[in-house]
């Protein structure tokens, strides 16, 4: 009985040993943009952006539920901007993995709103004989969105959702004086609910990643090298990614394709080794430069590992 005891205990201190292996595993993020969505509601609200809304809202979502690495929509802006890019919900496939590239993102996340409006009603009776006049009034507010996620390796949809809800308020005024709800106040109140449905419905897809998660990352993957330039390397990862000054990776390239011969489904590819590289200054958020510690021939798109 007491050897019995003794293996499980041993079995459980190896169990406890391999919990903190399983939670690394699990932190790798992948790297997401979130597009405008494109706004095919029939509403009255010019005033109301509601695909921007919609945009600010799903990034605040992904960044809470901390299931992605999120581009800031301003910092989207600015990096669309700098490579004269002008995209929103109805990016096709082919556009997406171009944009991917050009972004740094594995994944984007766009959306059309597919509903979106108030419908009134209501009474009123005029005062007569020494009553009151009296009004009713009941708006119903409803919102529907259509999302999905795109591969920016592949142009595969990965990821397709719709959610919808609805709201309704009163408002009752009797001899003029009441009160009740106004659009203004409602109109977040309405998409919100939506955009959070659908920002849970792909978290828990729980979508792949081959790394650009920076130096904590599961996959090893750190970052790319931008571009080569004689001796001085430009590394897409920087401060943001936890990269310092001094640090050193292992860079690799990779090679051919592997395809599924029926599907054609890229399997994966075959990688060798270039060289290692050191971090000389850290220039941002997102960029580093680098000098070879041993290897030649770097080249733009080549991966940084640790």
């Amino acid at each position: 009985m007491r050897r019995v005891r003794s293996l499980l205990f041993v079995l459980f201190a190896v169990l406890l040993a391999s919990a903190p292996t399983t939670q690394a595993a699990g932190s790798a993020k992948p790297r997401v943009a979130v597009l405008e969505f494109v706004d095919k509601s029939t509403h009255y609200y010019s005033w109301y952006h509601v695909g921007r809304a919609a945009q600010d809202m799903m990034v605040t979502a992904l960044v809470k539920g901390e299931a992605f690495r999120v581009i800031d929509r301003e910092r989207l802006q600015a990096l669309m901007q700098e490579k004269n890019l002008s995209l929103s919900g109805d990016v096709d496939p082919k556009t997406a993995v171009r944009v991917g590239k050009m972004l740094g993102v594995e994944y984007l996340i766009v959306g059309a709103i597919t509903e979106f409006g108030v419908t009134n009603s209501g009474a009123s009776v005029p005062g007569y004989g020494g009553l009151p006049s009296f009004s009713m009034r009941t708006q119903r507010m409803d919102a529907a969105i259509d999302a999905r996620a795109i591969n920016t390796s592949t142009g595969e949809i990965v990821w397709a959702d719709t959610a919808k809800d609805s709201s309704s308020d009163k408002s009752v005024y009797v001899a003029g004086a009441g009160g009740g709800s106004h659009d203004n106040e409602k109109l977040d109140k309405i998409l919100r609910p939506v955009v959070d449905k659908l920002a849970d419905s792909v978290s828990a897809k729980k979508l792949d990643t081959s790394g650009m998660g920076g130096t904590s990352d599961a996959s090893g993957v750190v970052g790319k090298i931008a571009k080569a330039d004689g001796g001085t390397l430009y590394v897409n990862a920087g401060s943001e990614a936890g990269v310092k000054e001094g640090d050193e990776f292992n860079v690799y390239r990779v090679g051919e394709q592997i395809k599924d011969p029926d599907t054609g489904e890229v399997l994966g590819a075959n990688e060798v080794k270039v060289g290692r590289v050191r971090i000389t200054n850290v220039m941002g958020p997102r960029l580093s430069t680098a000098v070879p510690v041993s290897g030649s021939g770097y080249r733009a798109g080549d991966t940084l590992r640790n």
